[in-house]
């Protein structure tokens, strides 16, 4: 593990947060988008002028809660990312931490020593933003857990080529925006629903967080989102909340030559034209 200082000073931030930046190549060692552009790992290749991953960094070093950064890479990675880091305006401190073979132990390894809450997300979440950040950690309040979904018709309506996999539930079709929360480490234990080498964009890690009936409930269309939260929780012992987030580009990352399209289209028009939003919604179990 490499820390190092953002600055001298962390300031007094009430609840202060850790954002886990999961940013390690898939298992098999080699990433398209990484290769067509010539680098280590995807979450360096160029976007709208700056590396994938600045994106996310930017919206978490400006985000008033975050404190601590912990990007999970492998060690041929630290240098760029580092040097990515001193050009944001930064602040709190950051971890390198060496990417393991799971994201549950990755997880697990970048959460180490924090005693407060933490957000999980990837290096290819360059829309991520702060409005996303605040709703996951409202529902943080009263939950152990946490995990954002948006419905499929609003990242449809995101964009014109915005489609992806989606958990389909009695209640609608969702899609998961790999962006999950822990109130503390009594939550670690839920890390499981990680297990494996990248995100599921399918939200197939949700449902298996339901068990066993819980999973074929949801394979045979019969659950709700709230039945699926329930189940969840009684089987993890612990609290588990979701907010469904009104801004469907939330689901779009960064996967293929297909999605860099749209998330380039997203981020030229984000501050061009606003895009009226549905208020993000919370079911807690």
């Amino acid at each position: 593990m490499d820390v190092r200082s953002l600055s001298p000073d962390r300031g007094n931030v009430p609840q202060p947060i850790r954002l886990i930046v999961l940013a390690g190549r898939p298992r098999n060692g080699t990433d398209p988008l990484a290769e067509r552009f010539g680098v280590s790992h995807k979450c360096l290749i160029p976007l709208a002028g700056k590396p994938l991953i600045a994106h996310v960094l930017q919206t978490a070093v400006s985000h008033p809660r975050i404190a601590s950064l912990a990007v999970c890479i492998e060690r041929d990675g630290f240098e760029p990312v580092y040097d990515v880091l001193t050009r944001l305006p930064g602040r709190g401190t950051v971890a390198l931490i060496e990417a393991r073979e799971s994201l549950a132990d990755s997880v697990r390894a970048a959460a180490q020593g924090w005693d407060g809450p933490t957000i999980v997300t990837t290096a290819d979440h360059a829309l991520l933003s702060a409005a996303s950040i605040d709703a996951l950690l409202d529902t943080l309040e009263t939950a152990d857990i946490a995990f954002a979904l948006t419905r499929r018709e609003w990242v449809e309506a995101a964009h014109r080529a915005g489609r992806g996999h989606y958990l389909r539930l009695r209640d609608g079709d969702f899609a998961a925006c790999d962006l999950y929360g822990m109130s503390g480490p009594q939550a670690l234990r839920a890390i499981e629903v990680f297990r494996g080498d990248r995100f599921d964009r399918s939200g197939q890690r949700i449902a298996r967080a339901t068990g066993a009936l819980g999973l074929l409930r949801v394979m045979l269309g019969l659950e709700t989102l709230y039945g699926a939260i329930a189940r969840a929780s009684r089987r993890l012992a612990l609290k588990v909340g979701a907010v469904i987030l009104g801004d469907g580009s939330q689901a779009i990352d960064i996967d293929d030559d297909r999605t860099y399209a749209v998330v380039r289209d997203l981020l030229e028009t984000r501050h061009v034209e606003p895009v009226e939003e549905e208020a993000p919604r919370r079911a807690v179990a």
